[in-house]
């Protein structure tokens, strides 16, 4: 059986997926700003909006925490993040 991650791990690991998540406006058809979109391409099926730049991060870091327990209890593939590099490890 897999050793979960401490939640210190687990901390650094959401830390890095969300800094190097790509965050987008949304605009509406008449082009205002209504939201944010951010999503890490490392973790496939994962995003939030927010309000904000900020808001929509915060989001996905709270994503992504449920993203991993998910994936980790269905032995799905999870990026893993050592000494500054993102590796998908199973």
């Amino acid at each position: 059986m897999a050793k979960t991650p401490s939640k210190l791990q687990l901390g650094s690991w959401l830390d890095a997926m969300v800094a190097g998540a790509n965050v987008e406006e949304v605009r509406d058809d008449d082009g205002d700003l209504v939201g944010w979109w951010a999503e890490n391409s490392e973790c496939h099926g994962a995003s939030a909006y927010g309000a904000t730049t900020d808001d929509a991060r915060d989001k996905l870091r709270e994503v992504l925490a449920g993203w991993v327990e998910l994936g980790h209890e269905l032995c799905h593939p999870i990026p893993s993040f050592r000494e500054g590099e993102i590796a998908v490890t199973a």
